[in-house]
């Protein structure tokens, strides 16, 4: 039977090579994969390979943004070929790579195929036979001190070398303590690289569960590189290393990014590794200073939280995260106080309608179905839905990129006004998680 390995290059730009070695086998965001890659395109189970007469055959269970072999889309079983290419959802590539396993090689050669001759122990280390002549005879015991045999090795040698060795070991000794003193200590750290299933809670200690813990990675500069969602290969566990910083912790920016990466994860139904990047951050951060001084926005935080049993229970009729009916809600109030339970059952019937078109399963679907508000409520719920499936099929972008506000507003293919309803509602997400950060004088809304 030939052996199948998945070649692909994972986030820190390591090859990776995994070996298929029972069927079926899953690749997906799942810890009960065969292969687990922690990435929010993914889905739980986004790729299947069986086997059968020892041929190998893949197919995509039912993934949310679809795989493509060799560029064209996946939709049935198809045999997998030496050198076929599966594009999983934007997330990874992956080239497939069969090998003949070696009972096979050895068989295919047929049992009278000639044998190399066995070569004498000397040559078997030395296959060219280059250094076979130099190698030197070993003196026996307790003839030290005789002379040593032509083309052999000095006597006196036995005697230099050990003084030698004692020298070059003082040498390095005394520099790993001169250079001890001055080196920047540097700390091995086990960052986030624990495998979990969707159901199970992904937090350590004691720490928020909304706080977002970005992975550290060296990159080839030396410098450090944060990322939450990018492919991880469960078959690949390496030490990370952090050398000591000043903290950015205390810049807008950063108090953005973080509060805004807790935010987006909880108004998706299934994205919990969900961040933004610190350009998109930026852009929120500018967009707070905006909403941030609407003296309506504190009243209408504490609305939405004294209203929370009400807002859970009517978004969990219609398949809503709680957090995002709310946050829609106070969006559609604009700069105006105003009751917030009220307010989500205006728009509720209109983002049930969106959600069926464009869906909520990752936070960027979310956002979609608030810049396309007006369109639902006009009653044009389909059209965001067809202009992306219409994007797909003539962009060579992947799908998760296309179905981004962000690569839609600079595309031209979303208004600026859609584009700012969802900048409006990020904004007003990320404040929600902690106002006191954004001088805003209302507690934090938990829902």
């Amino acid at each position: 039977m030939p052996k199948l390995l998945l070649v692909f290059i994972d986030e820190k730009g390591d090859e990776q090579r995994i070996e298929v070695e029972r069927t079926p086998f899953l690749v997906g965001r799942h810890s009960e994969c065969g292969l687990t890659i922690l990435d929010s395109r993914l889905s739980r189970e986004h790729l299947r390979i069986e086997e059968k007469d020892g041929k190998f055959a893949v197919s995509d269970p039912g993934s949310s943004n679809g795989t493509t072999l060799n560029g064209k889309k996946l939709t049935d079983q198809v045999e997998l070929k030496n050198e076929d290419v599966l594009d999983l959802g934007g997330a990874v590539v992956m080239t497939a790579a069969l090998e003949a396993d070696e009972e096979d090689a050895g068989s295919a050669a047929g049992p009278d195929a000639p044998t190399a001759p066995e070569l004498p122990e000397s040559s078997a280390a030395d296959p060219s036979g280059q250094f076979a002549a130099a190698a030197p005879q070993t003196p026996a015991i307790g003839a030290v001190g005789a002379e040593a045999s032509p083309g052999g090795i000095p006597t006196a040698l036995f005697f230099i070398a050990p003084l030698i060795g004692l020298f070059v070991l003082a040498v390095v000794v005394g520099a790993v303590v001169l250079l001890s003193g001055g080196q920047q200590q540097i700390a091995a750290s086990n960052g986030d690289d624990r495998y979990y299933s969707d159901d199970s809670d992904p937090t350590p200690d004691k720490e928020d569960e909304d706080e977002p813990r970005p992975r550290k990675s060296a990159t080839p500069g030396g410098s450090n590189a944060s990322s939450t969602d990018g492919p991880v290969a469960t078959s690949s566990r390496s030490s990370e290393v952090e050398t000591t910083a000043p903290s950015a912790d205390t810049s807008e920016t950063a108090a953005a990014e973080r509060n805004g990466s807790a935010f987006v994860r909880q108004i998706a139904l299934n994205d919990p590794r969900a961040f933004l990047t610190g350009e998109q951050a930026a852009r929120v951060n500018n967009k707070i200073k905006q909403v941030g001084r609407s003296s309506s926005l504190a009243d209408n935080l504490s609305s939405a939280r004294k209203n929370a049993a009400a807002i859970r229970t009517l978004a969990e009729q219609t398949n809503l995260k709680p957090q995002f009916l709310a946050v829609a809600a106070i969006t559609k109030l604009g700069g105006s106080r105003g009751d917030v339970l009220q307010a989500a059952k205006g728009v509720i019937s209109v983002y049930e309608q969106l959600r069926i078109q464009i869906g909520n399963d990752n936070f960027d679907d979310a956002l979609l179905m608030v810049a396309a508000y007006d369109q639902g409520s006009a009653g044009e719920a389909m059209k965001m839905r067809n202009m992306l499936q219409d994007l797909a099929t003539k962009s060579g972008e992947g799908a998760r990129t296309i179905r981004s506000i962000w690569f839609l507003e600079k595309n031209g293919k979303i208004s600026a006004a859609e584009f700012d309803r969802a900048l409006s509602f990020l904004a007003i997400g990320t404040i929600a998680q902690n106002p006191k950060d954004f001088g805003v004088n209302a507690e934090a809304l938990k829902l």
